[in-house]
């Protein structure tokens, strides 16, 4: 099992530095050559001339633990895959990782749809997801700004991982990483990663896709291609080198038509709560307990249980006598 993982992170590496994709179609090579010629006894191998590959580019697999040399004379060189499961899984993952056909996904046509303003914003978002390459935006700014709303649309989209920065200090960001190979990464609460461990995951994954793990005993490598969408309320505090790799998008209070029209949306939407309740909860919430955050709303329509205005009053009243 050790010599497997080693393989299989062996060749993950070797691919992550294959900038013309010669290397992939070498081992590509030798996999099928090895599937075709089961060995016949110890010494039975492929020549470079078998695979079409140069025998330095050969001799450096073996040093890499990839390839074994089972016979040498002064004019051949026999070569066979270390572990030939663990090649063919490092190449499969590594295709896996790259091709965005292999993965039939729909983008909903309804994404950000109960999100009220800051289209300026949403339009780069949205174009962010259609590039080829991943382009990572920070969304940063006032509290109930919409940004954790952005961020919960977000969640929708398939392979997605929504994550609290307060929450990677029990499960890290590596094992997020190595588990679920999201494709998109949200992280909400930016600030609260304190850990340089996450912090350097974060960074290699966001400059390079290449993810890796090197403890006791325990050595591992993933290459990834990820989209990260991130919110933070104060940027001041975040390394330098974090912030470079963002598209940074800054949020304000919403204005108060635009909390009324939120609200309504999301209660509609997601509580299912009619439209002139959600108006009435909007406007206590607002009026009364002088707050622009969305999630208060939904907390009263939560409390509900008759669904009348009577009922909002006394809830949005022992709320206010907590304040």
């Amino acid at each position: 099992m050790e010599a497997q993982t080693e393989t299989y992170n062996a060749v993950l590496t070797a691919l992550s530095h294959d900038t013309d994709g010669g290397l992939k179609k070498l081992l590509e090579r030798i996999l099928e050559w090895e599937k075709t010629h089961p060995p016949k006894n110890d010494f039975d191998g492929f020549s470079w001339f078998d695979v079409h590959g140069d025998s330095r580019t050969l001799n450096s697999l073996v040093n890499r633990l990839i390839l074994k040399v089972v016979f040498k004379s002064n004019k051949y060189c026999a070569y066979r895959a270390l572990d030939l499961q663990a090649l063919e899984k490092a190449l499969a993952d590594y295709e896996g990782s790259f091709t965005q056909e292999a993965i039939a996904e729909q983008i909903p046509s309804d994404l950000f749809g109960v999100v009220i303003g800051h289209e300026d914003k949403l339009e780069i978002m949205k174009r962010s997801l259609n590039a080829e390459r991943p382009v990572h935006c920070l969304l940063w700014g006032s509290p109930s700004s919409a940004k954790s709303l952005i961020l919960e649309e977000l969640a929708r989209l398939p392979h997605s991982r929504l994550v609290l920065g307060s929450a990677l200090t029990r499960a890290g960001l590596l094992d997020v990483l190595f588990n679920d190979r999201p494709k998109y990464l949200l992280l909400d609460e930016l600030e609260k990663i304190k850990s340089t461990e996450d912090l350097a995951a974060l960074l290699s994954l966001m400059e390079r896709g290449l993810i890796t793990e090197t403890k006791y005993r325990r050595h591992r490598t993933i290459r990834l291609k990820t989209w990260v969408f991130s919110t933070c309320n104060e940027i001041h505090g975040l390394p330098r080198e974090l912030l470079s790799r963002f598209l940074l998008l800054r949020f304000r209070d919403y204005t108060p038509d635009e909390f009324r029209e939120v609200t309504v949306n999301v209660l509609s939407q997601r509580e299912s709560v009619s439209e002139n309740l959600a108006v009435y909860i909007a406007e206590k919430v607002l009026n009364e307990l002088n707050s622009r955050d969305v999630r208060d709303c939904v907390k009263v329509s939560r409390l509900l249980k008759q669904r009348s205005k009577e009922e909002v009053d006394s809830i949005v009243s022992i709320l206010k006598r907590q304040r």
